[in-house]
């Protein structure tokens, strides 16, 4: 990998020099020089290990394209979603590699292959992409709460890249409920199912108890805990639907997402695998970011049970980054992934980068796409963070004095290495 980029820097400096030639005699005009087009790194052709997305399939796109590039589950009008940047980036760098003008018949054409060959048309963007690996949160998209599910042996033959599973613990949570489980088999239930997980090949838990009932996790008093789970179960046995219930923000359901969520941590940390943790951001309006903040973490983080256990922030927790990289740099246990501000964020991509390393070790950050329903998620996420990389890491040589190996260090680990060495690829 360090070869690689080294030669395109070299490539880099080159075409600076022939540049700087042709502008002595006369022959180049250009307009004055930024930071962004004097770029020394070139991360164009490092590989990249996607730490947190989803798997998709082709034949359950139902929606305009545009949709997909969005965030919210609300009615979105065209000419609005069609504005943001993130829409016009995407519609760039599809123009650029399928050949084609005009964002209509860029559309076409994208609609075209993709349903007529989706393998072809998915490699041709993950090998544009350098994608190699990618770590699967198989809790999305999930059979009882939107149709249907996949298996991910055939998404892997699908997309042709090496796929591992993060595996949901609100599914398993799901599962025991509907099966009216009683409290402390279900407890004993949960922790095989994160063993059997495991032992099957998967490299890492994942949370959205940020969705639920909030970031504050905290100890509840064993004897409350079961008394909510008996009264979960007994409206199950009512006739009500599992997911309605589990949905509901309560005291009861606090106290069982707690519970449960400080065992699948103690579970993760016997056996070596690190726990994502949805921070920040995400669908709305389900979403709601005032309980979703990462600084919610700490009684979690204080917990004895938790202490030594690997904690990843996903998607840094946007807007709340500041918090995430303060809690990466304060507590050794704690890491971050920028799935879903990559690439949702998109200009400012660079910026949020910046921010991160303030105070974030650059060993604890890690590439993420979140990419979900569409394969051009996963893609775009990567080529904007070559490009948003570059330049941040670029601008610290220039105004911050660091070393070019040191740069190129540091982003060679955010997009491959520190997600080999931390679940242990």
């Amino acid at each position: 990998m360090l070869t690689r980029l080294t030669s395109s820097i070299k490539r880099t400096r080159e075409l600076n020099e022939l540049t700087r030639d042709m502008r002595a005699q006369g022959n180049f005009i250009s307009p004055v020089p930024s930071p962004h087009l004097m770029a020394k790194l070139d991360f164009t052709s490092s590989p990249v290990v996607d730490s947190h997305c989803h798997a998709f399939l082709p034949e359950k796109e139902t929606r305009p394209f545009e949709t997909y590039l969005t965030l919210s589950d609300l009615p979105q009008r065209h000419e609005d979603v069609a504005s943001t940047m993130l829409h016009h980036m995407v519609i760039r760098e599809l123009s650029r590699i399928l050949c084609v003008k005009d964002e209509e018949k860029i559309i076409a054409e994208r609609q075209r292959r993709m349903k007529s060959n989706p393998v072809d048309y998915i490699e041709l963007l993950f090998d544009d992409a350098g994608i190699e690996t990618l770590l699967v949160d198989s809790g999305y998209p999930f059979k009882e709460t939107v149709g249907y599910g996949i298996d991910l042996n055939d998404f892997a033959e699908m997309v042709g890249r090496d796929v591992r599973e993060i595996f949901r613990l609100e599914a398993a949570l799901y599962g025991l409920l509907k099966g009216l489980v009683p409290h402390d088999q279900a407890i004993e239930d949960f922790r095989a199912q994160i063993r059997e997980a495991v032992s099957d090949g998967c490299v890492s838990l994942k949370t959205i108890i940020a969705y639920r009932t909030g970031l504050a996790v905290k100890p509840w008093d064993e004897s409350f805990v079961k008394s909510s789970w008996g009264k979960m179960t007994a409206m199950v046995r009512e006739g009500n639907r599992p997911a309605a219930i589990l949905s509901e923000r309560n005291e009861r359901n606090k106290s069982v997402y707690d519970s449960f969520l400080i065992a699948g941590v103690e579970e993760a940390n016997r056996l070596n695998v690190p726990v994502q943790i949805h921070t920040g951001m995400g669908d709305s309006p389900s979403m709601d970011l005032r309980i979703a903040n990462p600084a919610h973490l700490y009684d979690l983080l204080q917990d004895p049970r938790a202490r030594e256990a690997r904690l990843v922030l996903t998607h840094g927790g946007y807007p709340y980054l500041e918090e995430a990289a303060f809690l990466a740099n304060a507590y050794p246990n704690v890491y971050i992934d920028l799935s879903e501000t990559i690439p949702i964020v998109s200009v400012g991509l660079r910026n949020r980068l910046l921010t991160l390393l303030e105070m974030a070790p650059t060993t604890k950050i890690m590439y993420g796409s979140d990419g979900f329903n569409v394969p051009e998620l996963h893609w775009f996420s990567a080529i904007l963070t070559k490009k948003a990389l570059a330049a941040a890491l670029d601008e610290l040589m220039n105004h911050e004095g660091l070393a070019e190996e040191e740069a190129v260090n540091i982003g060679e680990n955010f997009l491959t290495g520190n997600a080999e060495r931390l679940y242990r690829l």
